[in-house]
């Protein structure tokens, strides 16, 4: 095959056809001008050709051979302890983390019942030194008022 066979013929040499139209051929040696003059012609006739579009080739793909399978010893699998072990250690450490959480939740509890308590017992504290307080501001009172009626003389 020869390069203007091939569909990309006239899009590589246009550029070099152009290049030759521009080259100035006068003062250069009569076959240099006959070979260049050659090449833009043959451009000018292949470059008018038309050109099939680009497809795929229709090769239908080559099948593998089929042989028999050779079947042999079945293989059983030695690594049940290790499986085993690992399925071991993954549930512990899930039941560990469940237990944790129990424990915080446990922790809060205990936590809220003491805060609790700790209310009831500050408001009890609170009712009783309330109460004492008024039962001495009622004794200041009532000092107050006998030593008024003393000074005036009314007892």
């Amino acid at each position: 095959r020869s390069a203007h066979d091939f569909t990309g013929f006239s899009g590589v040499f246009h550029s070099i056809s152009e290049s030759l139209k521009l080259l100035p051929t006068d003062q250069w040696h009569p076959d240099t001008q006959s070979l260049i003059s050659s090449l833009i012609s043959l451009y000018s006739q292949y470059s008018q050709k038309i050109m099939p579009f680009l497809r795929y080739q229709n090769i239908k793909p080559v099948s593998i051979k089929m042989y028999e399978p050779k079947f042999g010893q079945v293989f059983v699998r030695e690594r049940k302890d290790k499986d085993e072990t690992k399925y071991l250690k993954k549930k512990i450490k899930t039941e560990m983390k469940g237990a944790i959480r129990e424990i915080r939740k446990d922790n809060k509890f205990i936590s809220r019942v003491k805060h609790k308590e700790q209310e009831g017992m500050d408001k009890a504290r609170k009712r009783k030194v309330n109460e004492i307080m008024g039962f001495l501001s009622k004794e200041q009172g009532e000092a107050n008022d006998l030593k008024y009626r003393k000074k005036r003389g009314q007892i």
